[in-house]
């Protein structure tokens, strides 16, 4: 394959990659408390031209993405089992992997009266699975679970100081990269009735996905003519 097939396969790769993660991100929209992913890193078919102008060689490279942790609006639902996280921090859970991170809060009791996330996997306090009564319960700013007049537990609230070692683990949930870990932080609050939004705005992302398909198609287009120019340049050489 020539260089600037190459060059053109590099950034049409790239640019399908980044497709994927901006039609994830729209399809997460109403999504509670999604994070949306933003490319990163990406060859674009401008810089893969101007690398073909200066006859350099390119590989392709993979698609580097990162988390975009800005929060979104709570939005009130009355609900006891809904919660919101005011400022930074996570909820943590436990699934089958082990402990996993998250911010969305719309949990539900199951059948053995314990908290757990729509998935199924249990909501972790300071003292480890949360089993509530038969009443709902009252949380207060600072996480404590009541029952009546009685203390549950406390939910663990942590945060993370290396956002870029988050990975997401689908259903809105968070791991850690390895040798990273979370703290506990006590300076989030907790809102019950509440439910975070999705950070995702449907028109910013429509607009990139436009440009993207644009350098897309501008790339097939370009790797189209190539094509034609060096099968016509070869039946020239061919009759001569």
């Amino acid at each position: 394959m020539s260089d600037t097939i190459s060059v053109i396969a590099a950034s049409m790769h790239a640019d399908a990659d980044a497709l994927r993660v901006i039609g994830q991100n729209i399809a997460n929209a109403e999504s509670v408390a999604y994070r949306r992913e933003i490319s990163l890193g990406r060859i674009g078919f401008e810089q893969a031209s101007q690398e073909v102008a200066e006859a350099s060689s390119t590989e392709a490279s993979a698609l580097n993405t990162a988390i975009d942790l800005r929060p979104g609006t709570l939005k009130s639902t009355a609900e006891p089992f809904d919660l919101a996280i005011e400022g930074q921090g996570f909820f943590v859970v436990s699934t089958e992997q082990g402990e996993a991170l998250t911010r969305r809060g719309d949990f539900r009791q199951d059948a053995q009266g314990n908290l757990v996330t729509q998935a199924g996997h249990a909501v972790l306090g300071e003292r480890g699975v949360i089993k509530l009564g038969a009443t709902a319960p009252s949380i207060t700013p600072d996480g404590v679970i009541h029952a009546g007049d009685q203390v549950i537990d406390r939910l663990r609230i942590v945060d993370v100081d290396d956002t870029a070692a988050l990975r997401s683990a689908g259903d809105g949930t968070f791991v850690l990269a390895a040798g990273s870990e979370a703290r506990a932080t006590a300076t989030s609050r907790i809102q019950q009735g509440f439910l975070e939004t999705s950070n995702v705005q449907s028109t910013n992302e429509m607009m990139q996905l436009m440009e993207t398909m644009r350098r897309f198609e501008a790339a097939q287009r370009f790797v189209r003519g190539y094509d034609e120019m060096v099968d016509k340049a070869i039946s020239t050489l061919g009759k001569i």
